[in-house]
C-alpha cells in the first residue's frame, strides 16, 4: 500500500465518521423539536396560564426529562418557591443535643 492509498483511506475513514457525528447530531436536534409539542399552556406547579410573549418566554423556566418525554414549564413565582425550598434542604442542620 502506497502513501496515495493510505491517504484516501483515512480521509474516507474520516469523512464517514463526520456524516455518522451530523447524522446522530440531526436525530438529537430532531428529538428536542419534537418536545416543544409536549410544551404546556399553563404552569406545571400552579397552573397558572402561560402567555405568549418574548418577556414571559426568557422568565419562564423549562424542564425536559427525555428518558420519560415529559416536559414541564414553571411561573417565575413557582421558580422563587422552588429555588427557596432547595436553599433550606442545602442548609445544614443543627444537631439536636
Amino acid at each position: 500500500m502506497d502513501k496515495k492509498h493510505a491517504k484516501k483511506i483515512k480521509r474516507d475513514k474520516k469523512k464517514r465518521q463526520e456524516k455518522k457525528l451530523a447524522h446522530e447530531q440531526q436525530q438529537r436536534l430532531k428529538r428536542q423539536m419534537n418536545m416543544f409539542d409536549h410544551l404546556p399552556d399553563s404552569c406545571s406547579a400552579c397552573k397558572a396560564d402561560f402567555p405568549k410573549t418574548r418577556e414571559a418566554h426568557m422568565a419562564w423556566r423549562v424542564t425536559v426529562r427525555h428518558d420519560q418525554e415529559l416536559v414541564r414549564l414553571f411561573c417565575p413565582d413557582c421558580q422563587a418557591a422552588a429555588d427557596q425550598l432547595v436553599e433550606r434542604r442545602d442548609e445544614p442542620q443543627p444537631k439536636a443535643d
